[in-house]
């Protein structure tokens, strides 16, 4: 088993400070809860740790401030909305490396799938490459292909790329 240290951090300035709301929060646990399913039949399992109070600094560009960013985990920003400048083509999720690798997930754009999309670019070290249009294009359409496959019992060994990662560990798994 590969396992996937993940630190969720939820978006405290929804809602003009109010944070995210309990349907929200339960449609994340849902698409992670899908995620764990499907990434399960390529033998990877997710180790989940959630922040509270998590907020992005937006002065130029969306930046999550680094005392929310935990060594040695993949952190995952679940918000309302995404800003323009994360998410440009509003798909409700976008995906950063190295040395803090980073997923933003927007649930009002975001439709069941985009979480394991997102998480496809990390495991097949997508975002260890430096992103073109083209490049993206291409890395989308194979990850779709491959995620399809996968809902469909087939391993991707490939998304097992990712080890040797600091937040990609061989072991067990607390969901």
């Amino acid at each position: 088993m590969l396992t996937i240290q993940v630190q969720v951090l939820f978006d405290q300035g929804a809602h003009n400070g109010r944070g995210l709301g309990a349907t929200e929060r339960a449609r994340f646990w849902r698409m992670q809860e899908q995620a764990r399913r499907e990434f399960g039949v390529s033998g990877l399992r997710f180790d989940v740790r959630v922040t509270e109070g998590a907020y992005l600094r937006t002065q130029t560009y969306s930046e999550i401030p680094s005392q929310f960013l935990v060594r040695g985990r993949l952190h995952l920003f679940v918000t309302e909305t995404l800003r323009l400048d994360v998410d440009s083509q509003r798909t409700g999720g976008s995906s950063s490396g190295g040395p803090a690798y980073k997923i933003f997930l927007g649930l009002r754009q975001a439709v069941d799938t985009t979480l394991s999309h997102e998480y496809a670019h990390h495991f097949t070290r997508d975002t260890a490459r430096r992103p073109t249009l083209s490049g993206n294009f291409w890395a989308d359409s194979r990850n779709d292909y491959w995620l399809w496959r996968q809902r469909h019992g087939v391993a991707i060994p490939e998304f097992r790329a990712c080890a040797g990662l600091p937040w990609a560990r061989t072991g067990t798994s607390s969901i």
